[in-house]
Order: C-alpha cells, then structure tokens, then sequence
C-alpha cells in the first residue's frame, strides 16, 4: 500500500509539473506574440512616439479609425483599445503603453456612461489577456487590487500557471498554441490596432422602434481620475470620448475637454447595435475626429 502511495503521489508530482510546464509555455508563447491588443502593444509597433493613441473598450476600438485619421490630420495615431474591458482595464494597458517605452502627446479615451458612473469597479470579462504579462509589476497590482469573480485565479497564475490556463483554456492554451506556430497573427484588429462591425440589417430594424432619451452622466469610477492624474504626470493631453449611441443623448459636465459623439447620427443603418456603429458609422466619426485633429493643428 505504501509502496502503491508513493508511486500515485510521484506520478501526480510529475503530471501537475508537466502540465504547468506547457501552461508556462503557452503563455510564454502568448506573451512574445502579437495575438491579443496587449501583446500587439508589447511586441508588434515599430514606433515610439504618437501624435494620439486611442484607449477605450469595444467602442473605442470600432469607432475610431486611426488609419482614416492619420490620412486627414497628418498625425500619426495607434488604436490600443480592447474589446470587454472598462476604465480599470483601460488605465492597467495605459501604464503598460508606457512601461513598455512608449509615448504619446495626446490621449484620446473613449467612455462609456455605464462605466463612468461605475463606482467600484471590477475584474473585466478579457482581463485574462493580460495574464501573459503577470510578471510584471503593473499587472500584478492590478490583480492585488481589483476586486471580482475568481480573482484568486489571476493572483495565483503567476506562480502556478497551469490554474489560470487550464480555467480560461479556449481563451489561452489554444491561441498559445497557435501564437507558437503563427507569433504574428493578430485577434481581430489590423496592424494600426482597429476592427470595424459590419452592417447588420436585423438590428437596424429592432433600433428603429427605441425612442430618444437623454441621460445625466455621472463620473464616479476612481480609474477615470487615475487615467487623468496619469496624464497630468506624463504632460498627455486627454480628451474624452463619447461614441455614438443610438436613441439616447448623454449630458456631460461641461469641464472635461469632450467630443460628445453620442447624437452625431441617429441613422439605424450606421449602427451595428445600440452601442457600437458599423463600419459605415465608424467613417463618419473618423472623418469628424480627423477634421478635429487637423484644426488642432492649424491652430497651433
């Protein structure tokens, strides 16, 4: 019986090392690649230093073009924004923008009522991307401090890989696998960092029954100020963003230097959904952003 036990715990030893060994390695494989916007920032710009970079979540990376703006300002612009995340997020990939040696002169953040008026924030549904990076020291606070479901699980990844792996396996161990194979390939984005949502006939139709509304906005997420006192320190100047949003009309405080997109159009065709503009909606407001810029600089 004894002898029975050793063998189970040394081949349970020998397996839980192996497996941790291949999730290591996958997201080693990750973490050099360009597949996720976190990696693409790390590893995929040739460049140092922005006229702009974009930062927001899935809206900021589908209404803002960066290439349709460079061609109409001059300027010379990245789209780091990632799909699923919030302020908190948003404020993490700023710090690792920076930590990774690169600057910006403008920052232009794209929000989201919801999570402006969020006042406790917590893990955002693709943090996991970041978990290729858990080493390092931004990252790691971060995960210290956000609150959220299954935390322990990005706490614990840095030193036993194989917990946050195998829970988000579709999400890391497969796209691992594949960045080992094909390091370049990008996760929907192109290689100025944008994405664009095609026309969709059904939910024009559903968005013309809404009725236009306006709403009060509120700005109580303490990464909003984080994401300003950040700017301050680094001479970035911030403008904030707010993309379209179909049948509603956001009031904003007026101090914050804001292009309020959210009324720009109410045209149902140029939405994807209620949130987020298609690809036609997305050169409009490119072109108005771009028109924005080239004034600047006339301007100066």
């Amino acid at each position: 019986m004894k002898k029975f036990l050793k063998t189970l715990a040394i081949y349970g030893f020998s397996t839980f090392i192996v497996l941790n060994l291949l999730a290591y390695l996958s997201l080693y494989s990750l973490e050099k690649s360009y597949f996720y916007k976190q990696q693409f920032v790390k590893n995929g710009i040739t460049e140092k230093e922005f006229d702009y970079v974009i930062l927001g979540s899935s809206t900021g990376l589908t209404t803002l073009d960066s290439k349709q703006i460079d061609s109409i300002s001059g300027l010379t612009g990245f789209n780091i924004s990632m799909d699923d995340s919030g302020l908190s997020a948003h404020y993490l990939m700023l710090q690792q923008f920076y930590s990774f040696g690169y600057q910006t002169k403008e920052l232009v953040l794209c929000v989201m009522p919801e999570d402006l008026s969020n006042l406790n924030p917590v893990i955002n549904g693709n943090d996991y991307r970041f978990l290729p990076h858990s080493s390092d020291e931004n990252v790691k606070q971060y995960f210290r401090e956000m609150d959220g479901k299954n935390k322990w699980i990005y706490q614990a990844t840095p030193y036993v890989p194989i917990i946050g792996v195998s829970y988000f396996n579709t999400e890391l161990f497969y796209p691992g696998v594949l960045a080992t194979l094909k390091p370049k390939q990008r996760n929907l984005f192109d290689d100025r960092g944008n994405f664009s949502y095609p026309e969709n006939q059904n939910s024009s139709k559903s968005l013309k029954q809404l009725t236009n509304k306006t709403k009060k906005v509120n700005i109580v997420n303490p990464y909003f100020i984080k994401i300003v006192e950040f700017c301050k320190r680094n001479t970035i100047q911030l403008t904030v963003y707010q993309s379209p949003v179909y049948g509603v009309t956001l009031d904003y405080d007026s101090n914050l230097n804001l292009i309020n997109h959210a009324s720009l159009f109410n045209e149902a065709s140029l939405f994807y959904d209620k949130i987020h503009v298609n690809r036609k909606g997305r050169a409009i407001c490119s072109r108005e952003m771009g028109a924005y810029f080239l004034t600047q600089r006339q301007n100066k």
